[in-house]
């Protein structure tokens, strides 16, 4: 609310009470029972106008206290009414008008003192809501550093200096616990999370009503945080925001598809599947719909809802849902096409399809080799479930026994089937594997030099993968230290022009890269995708990598060939403020263009990432200056 108007409000509302104040009490002097009677006109007139204005204010939608001053000056209208009875009054007894300037005088003193304490109120309390922006803001980035103590310990003090500044009953107090809470979610501290989001839930039912769309949110959050709660009660809380987003923001907005989604997840822990069946299919009806929704959502609550029907036996209908992800199952992050893949595996074991069954297995096999590497869960399962077709090059039933043996490093056992077929040591497999590369895979250096004094090599670069690129990519560095003293140079191309720093980049451990040791290690190289490791590490989030590789010399205004961009266009798009201030502070180009013509600033405006925006065009200003 503008000042000019603040102030003008404050002194219409002191004017106008003194006008009636000063002129009931000269009329009680003369006639009480006429004195009497204006000042019950007044105060019934201001009153009445009063409770008529304040729910009009509220419905604005504006701050609480503005809806007050705002009923309130709206109310003080009826004291010139109420002056105009007192006047009419005076007249029958020619009462002088000398309190006329007193009236006005006192009105403009006491006018301007509450405007300037509202004023000082409101200054403080605007730049507690900017510090707190600024508090979330650096709470992230200190996340991204690595430093979740300092993160939690900024939004603790925002949080208690916004208790000092609103009180702890105000929605700003309640919006302060909600981040902390949701930094406490991120962080897998659920406990916590849960109690601060029920804590901005009573705040926020307490001042808004259960009807506001405020409430059901932090109603969901707290739901979806809070594990020790009874999935009934869960459920019922759920329905309770269900329903309030329904009505406010109609039947088929996004919000309400996700509530939807967490009362299914909700009723198949408790076996209740035929509920949850129907509202999950209504959550991904919703998001099939929605044309602002991203892609995954659907596919994730599609996955649920197939899982769902194989629970209930219904395995034609969890194919018709599966077939209708097909087309989005390629934008994926890996972990969702695996779980897609899970499900396909079971459906078609269900329909008596095993070669298609068979089929699926095989390619979450080769997404785990190349995508998610030997720690995911459910690799074992699936690696003895392709071991057949994985050793069909071989042609010996014995070699099962030889690849179980691989996966759990047993040494002694490898050596004695090797010692009987030793041209097994150089076979490839279905993927085009070797048996050394398997053992670099899972990170078994004794079975290393077992192997390479079995025939085996460790330089054959060759495939896509050679063995010291596969222990760059998960992360073995006891693996690496082995293998960079064995090769003949770390800086080896695979196929597609793949380097060891590739995939020490898109593993993100700044420790793998310390392993490589060779002083002419190329830090700029480009594989076939135009891509160097300082892109990947920061396409990938990898902050700690980027800053090393920033630290090596590596040219962070190269652009990849294909797409454009430089690594700030990166980092923009994916709104990592802190790899960003990184490449800025050492010469990143702001106004360089990609093949779309867009500069790193105008990347993130389009991907919705606005405290990026403000950050690069913030620097942009202090670096003119």
């Amino acid at each position: 609310m503008p000042k000019a108007l603040t102030l003008g409000l404050s002194l219409h509302c002191a004017v106008s009470f003194f006008l009636v104040f000063l002129g009931v009490v000269r009329l009680l002097l003369t006639s009480p029972a006429l004195g009497l009677l204006a000042g019950a006109i007044g105060l019934g007139l201001g009153l009445g106008l009063f409770r008529l204005a304040l729910p009009y204010w509220a419905k604005t939608g504006q701050r609480r206290d503005f809806v007050v001053a705002e009923s309130l000056a709206s109310a003080c209208v009826a004291n010139y009414v109420s002056f105009l009875v007192v006047v009419g009054f005076g007249r029958k007894f020619d009462l002088p008008t000398d309190w006329l300037p007193m009236a006005l005088g006192f009105g403009s003193c006491f006018g301007l003192m509450p405007w300037a304490v509202w004023q000082l109120i409101l200054f403080w309390q605007d730049k507690e809501v900017s510090n707190h922006g600024a508090a979330v803001t650096e709470s992230r980035r200190l996340l991204e550093l690595d430093a979740p103590k300092d993160a939690e310990d900024k939004l603790k003090e925002s949080l208690l200096q916004a208790e000092v500044i609103f009180g702890s009953q105000h929605l700003h107090a309640a919006q302060a616990a909600i981040d902390l809470a949701r930094f406490y979610a991120e962080t897998e501290q659920r406990k916590q999370a849960a109690a601060m989001f029920q804590r901005a839930l009573k705040i926020r039912e307490k001042l808004l009503g259960d009807e506001d769309v405020r409430v059901s949110s932090a109603l969901m959050e707290w739901v979806s945080a809070d594990d020790s709660l009874d999935p009934n009660e869960a459920i019922a809380q759920m329905r309770k925001a269900l329903l309030i987003l329904e009505k406010q923001l109609g039947a088929y907005a996004p919000p309400v598809a996700l509530a939807y989604e967490r009362v299914g997840e909700l009723q198949q822990i408790q076996g209740q599947f035929g509920e949850a069946e129907n509202a999950l299919r209504r959550s991904f009806s919703i998001l099939k719909k929605s044309e602002s929704q991203t892609h995954r959502d659907q596919f994730r609550v599609g996955l649920k809802l197939s899982r769902c029907y194989l629970e209930m036996g219904k395995p034609n209908e969890a194919l018709e849902v599966i077939q209708s992800l097909e087309p989005l199952t390629s934008t994926q992050r890996p972990l969702l096409q695996l779980e897609s893949l899970m499900v396909q595996m079971t459906l078609y074991t269900d329909l008596v399809d095993q070669q298609t069954s068979s089929d699926k297995a095989w390619a979450a096999l080769k997404l785990l080799q190349r995508e998610l590497g030997p720690q995911a869960s459910e690799f074992k399962s699936i690696w003895e479930g392709c071991l057949d077709r994985l050793t069909e090059p071989y042609a010996n039933p014995e070699v099962k026994a030889l690849f179980s043996a691989i996966l759990g490093g047993e040494t002694f056992t490898i050596k004695k089937i090797l010692g009987e077929h030793n041209e097994w040591v150089t076979q490839q497999d279905a993927t085009g594997w070797t048996l050394i590369q398997w053992a670099c895979f899972f990170g078994h250096e004794r079975l290393i030099e077992t192997l390479s004094s079995l025939g085996a090599s460790v330089d054959d670069a060759s495939d896509e993968w050679p063995p010291l690129q596969i222990a760059c990519r998960w992360g073995h560095r006891r693996l690496i230290s082995l293998l960079a003293t064995k090769i003949a140079s770390q800086n080896q191309v695979a196929a597609h022009g793949w380097h060891a720093v590739h995939r020490c980049a898109q593993n993100g451990d700044i420790r793998l890269m310390e392993l490589l040791t060779a002083k002419d290690l190329e830090v700029d190289c480009i594989n076939e995708r135009g891509d160097t490791p300082l892109l990947i590490a920061v396409r990938n989030g990898h902050y700690l990598f980027t800053v090393g590789m920033v630290s090596r010399g590596a040219d962070i205004n190269k652009v990849n060939s294909q797409s454009g961009r430089t690594p700030l266009h990166e980092a923009a798009y994916i709104g990592h403020r802190a790899i960003a201030e990184c490449l800025m502070l050492n010469g990143s180009k702001l106004d360089a263009r990609d093949r779309a013509g867009l500069t790193p600033a105008e990347l993130a405006l389009q991907a919705d990432k606005e405290s990026m925006v403000k950050q690069i065009q913030v620097f942009a200003k202090g670096h003119k200056a």
